[in-house]
């Protein structure tokens, strides 16, 4: 159990300080606090992961298997998820523009799952843990969507209870194949959630 304790304390080393940075930027500028938080887990995490052995001690790159699973399922799984948050509003972090798309559809993808998949349950994996990492990781990946997201305590139960499902999925395609299709699988789940709030910001809802 020591294992898990040391991967919690080594998300929170990249966590905390990301958030701290980002939370400094949203007083001055909130559209760029995503940007900047995104950011900044991308370099402490490849920090990190070059520091305790690289790439290949956490199995970060393993081919392309699974890609076009990966994106279907997390475009249809996220696309229900989304219609069943009849509430959702657009969050304050979220840029306008070209900005949104390379926010959602690349940089939060890479970050995050380098960071929950790769760092932390390519850890884990390493011990020989399975079941147990892909939870654990997508866990760690779903409690800050209880803090990202304003409104209702139902529309942040449905945030954090979503992100873990996709984090599960996208837990088990790393895995399998490594980080390639656990990015596909967030970015394609993000994009089914762009298309449906770009078509209610457009109708008005």
């Amino acid at each position: 159990m020591i294992e898990f304790f040391l991967a919690l304390l080594l998300w929170l080393a990249v966590f905390v300080p990301s958030s701290l940075i980002a939370s400094l930027t949203a007083k001055r500028n909130p559209q760029r606090a995503g940007s900047v938080m995104q950011t900044s887990m991308l370099v402490l995490s490849m920090v990190s992961i070059l520091f305790m052995g690289g790439p290949q001690r956490f199995g970060l790159f393993r081919g392309w298997s699974f890609v076009f699973q990966a994106f279907l399922l997390g475009f249809g799984v996220s696309l229900v998820l989304n219609l069943l948050q009849k509430d959702a509003d657009v969050p304050e972090f979220l840029p306008e523009g070209i900005g949104r798309f390379i926010l959602l559809l690349i940089l939060a993808p890479v970050s995050e799952e380098l960071l929950n998949r790769g760092l932390i349950e390519g850890y884990l994996l390493g011990y020989g843990h399975f079941w147990s990492s892909i939870l654990f990781s997508a866990l760690l990946f779903a409690l800050p969507h209880w803090m990202a997201y304003e409104g209702s305590k139902k529309r942040k139960i449905g945030a954090v209870g979503g992100a873990f499902v996709l984090g599960s999925l996208a837990g088990y395609f790393f895995a399998l194949a490594g980080l390639i299709p656990a990015i596909v699988l967030h970015s394609s789940a993000n994009l089914a959630g762009l298309i449906l709030l770009n078509f209610k910001e457009k109708n008005g809802n």
